[in-house]
């Protein structure tokens, strides 16, 4: 009989990762708000954690739209703190390990780049706290209730279906409108941004591989400035020209985005394997840019 592993919330990334660990051999289920369950509800996170059959518990359910924050600082506390407390709790108690999705955002503005698993961490905004926090009250229930537990610190995560707000969706639907790419600051922030496949395989891989009670990154470790991201967009759309425009920075801005994810390949197999521009190229034939949909070189 198939391990079955639970998946607390879905989305963009948790779509794609339920198939990927199905073709594993894992017995998949999903629980999130379409599927009527809600994580800030205690007695209903700990009557499904319980009666679950499996060992594996996957915690993707957060608020990580900035914006969100923004409107509603106390609904993306709720879920993202009230929610991982039930979540981790619930597996404390009943004896689960929590495969918690965090975010190398928790790094923020450190000078130790590029960062490791034993960088400091200087998160630049509130979704990063919340995800630092979490990992610390993990530690905390590890020492004092035994909760196992792996911690993967994800990059931010791009490709086809991916969130209108993040960078690439926004860079894209600029261009497609005929408006100019508007960039925060100067443009010379860098970010590891890592195309979906990579991301869903590095999860899949820490899952399926004997890691335990430890932090890995899942991230690229190509490093590109915001400017730079733009210009490949504007170049794979035919619109190498296509005219920039600088407004006024975010107060939270992380400059500098550095990631070691030697860990991840020595302890799970994994490294990313996409590049930048060939990520946002498949992206592009996705939505039906370009010539039609064919295949990039191999990526196994």
């Amino acid at each position: 009989m198939h391990e079955k592993i639970l998946l607390i919330g879905s989305g963009f990334i948790g779509n794609k990762l339920v198939p990927k660990l199905a073709e594993r051999g894992y017995g998949m289920a999903v629980i999130c708000i379409e599927t009527g369950h809600d994580i800030t509800d205690r007695r209903q996170v700990l009557d499904v954690v319980q009666n679950f059959p499996g060992k594996k518990i996957i915690l993707m359910a957060a608020v990580a739209d900035l914006n969100i924050f923004e409107a509603s600082p106390a609904y993306g506390l709720d879920v993202n703190m009230g929610g991982f407390i039930n979540v981790a709790l619930a597996c404390s108690l009943h004896h689960k390990k929590l495969y918690f999705i965090s975010t190398c955002c928790v790094y923020g503005n450190t000078q130790d780049l590029p960062s490791s698993e034993d960088s400091s961490t200087r998160p630049a905004e509130i979704y990063a706290s919340c995800k630092l926090a979490s990992e610390c009250i993990i530690d905390g229930l590890n020492k004092s209730y035994g909760l196992e537990y792996v911690i993967l610190r994800i990059a931010t995560t791009y490709g086809p279906t991916m969130r209108s707000a993040l960078a690439p969706a926004v860079f894209i639907d600029q261009i497609r409108q005929g408006r100019p790419i508007t960039i925060h600051g100067d443009g010379t922030q860098t970010r590891t941004m890592t195309y979906i496949d990579d991301e869903v395989e590095g999860i899949a891989s820490a899952i399926n591989s004997a890691a335990h009670n430890t932090i890995i990154n899942v991230s690229t470790q190509e490093e590109l400035s915001v400017l730079e991201m733009a210009r490949v967009i504007a170049e794979e759309m035919g619109r190498a020209d296509h005219p920039v425009t600088f407004i006024a920075d975010r107060e939270t801005q992380t400059r500098k985005e550095q990631i070691d994810a030697s860990k991840a390949y020595a302890l799970c197999g994994w490294k990313a394997k996409w590049t930048f521009r060939e990520g946002i190229r498949e992206t592009l034939r996705w939505m039906g840019y370009g010539s039609p949909r064919e295949e990039l070189k191999s990526k196994d």
